[in-house]
C-alpha cells in the first residue's frame, strides 16, 4: 500500500523517488508446490474413465505431457504399435489467437517417449471414438489432433482446464491445476524411487535443477518414516 501510495505521488511530482520500492522485502518461506497421491491419482482416473478425454488425463498423470503438448498432439506423432509418442507440437492461445505450431524447447523434449500399455489402450479407443463423432456429426474440422471438440475444432485450452476441475469437484478430490498433475507424475516417479536421471528424460525438464527440486519435496515423506523408524529402533522392547 506504501509503496503504490509514493508511486503515485511520484507521478503527482509531488516526490522524485520512492523510496519504499528500494526496500528489499523478505522472500519468506517458498510455497510447496502441489501434487496428488498415488490414491488421488487413480481415483481421477477412475472418475473420468468413460470421459471422451480420459486419454488426454491419463497422458498427463502417467507419461507428465503438458497441457499444450496434449492439445496440440497429433496422430502422426504416434505410433500406436510401436507404442511410443513424440510431443513435438503444441496448442497455445497467442494475442487471441489459437495456433498450432512446432515446438522449440529443447532437445529432450524432441525425443520420442515410450508409451506404457495403458496409455496406448486409452489412445486406441480415442481413435475409435473420433471415428464415431466424425461419423455422427452434421458438421465436422477434418484435423490430424488427437484431441477435438465434438466438431473436429481444437479445444480451448482455458476449456480444458475447466472440464478437469470440474471432474475435480464431482470426484471430491483436491483441487490442483493441470500443471501440478503433471507434476503428480513426476512425484510419483520419485515415490516409486526412480533415478532423477530417468525422471529428467520422461519430464523433458530443460534444467536437472528442476527436477531436484522435486526430489527434494517428494522426500520429505520419505525422511518422516525414516524418523519415524529410527525413533522406533530407540524404543527398548517390553
Amino acid at each position: 500500500m506504501l509503496r503504490s501510495a509514493l508511486s503515485q505521488a511520484v507521478t503527482d511530482e509531488l516526490v522524485s523517488v520512492n523510496r519504499a520500492m528500494q526496500v528489499r522485502l523478505p522472500s519468506g518461506r517458498k510455497r510447496r508446490k502441489k501434487a496428488w497421491t498415488t490414491d488421488e491419482a487413480r481415483r481421477f482416473l477412475e472418475h473420468v474413465r468413460a470421459d471422451p478425454h480420459y486419454a488426454a488425463y491419463l497422458l498427463v498423470l502417467a507419461m507428465g505431457l503438458r497441457k499444450g503438448e496434449i492439445l496440440g498432439l497429433a496422430w502422426d506423432s504416434l505410433d500406436l504399435d510401436e507404442g511410443v509418442l513424440e510431443p513435438s507440437w503444441q496448442l497455445q492461445r497467442v494475442m487471441g489467437e489459437l495456433i498450432h505450431k512446432k515446438k522449440a524447447k529443447t532437445e529432450e523434449s524432441e525425443n520420442a517417449l515410450p508409451m506404457p500399455d495403458l496409455c496406448i489402450k486409452a489412445l486406441r479407443e480415442r481413435r475409435e471414438r473420433q471415428l464415431r463423432d466424425k461419423a455422427k456429426a452434421e458438421v465436422w474440422q477434418d484435423s490430424d489432433l488427437v484431441f477435438t471438440t465434438r466438431f473436429g475444432t481444437a479445444i480451448e485450452p482455458r476449456n480444458f482446464h475447466r472440464y478437469f476441475v470440474n471432474h475435480l469437484e464431482l470426484a471430491g478430490l483436491p483441487r490442483i491445476s493441470v500443471h501440478d498433475a503433471r507434476r503428480t507424475c513426476s512425484s510419483l516417479l520419485v515415490d516409486l524411487d526412480v533415478h532423477p536421471r530417468v525422471i529428467m528424460a520422461i519430464m523433458r525438464h530443460s534444467d536437472f535443477n528442476i527436477t531436484m527440486e522435486i526430489y527434494a519435496q517428494a522426500s520429505d515423506k520419505a525422511t518422516r518414516e525414516a524418523l519415524r523408524k529410527l525413533s522406533e529402533s530407540f524404543e527398548s522392547e517390553d
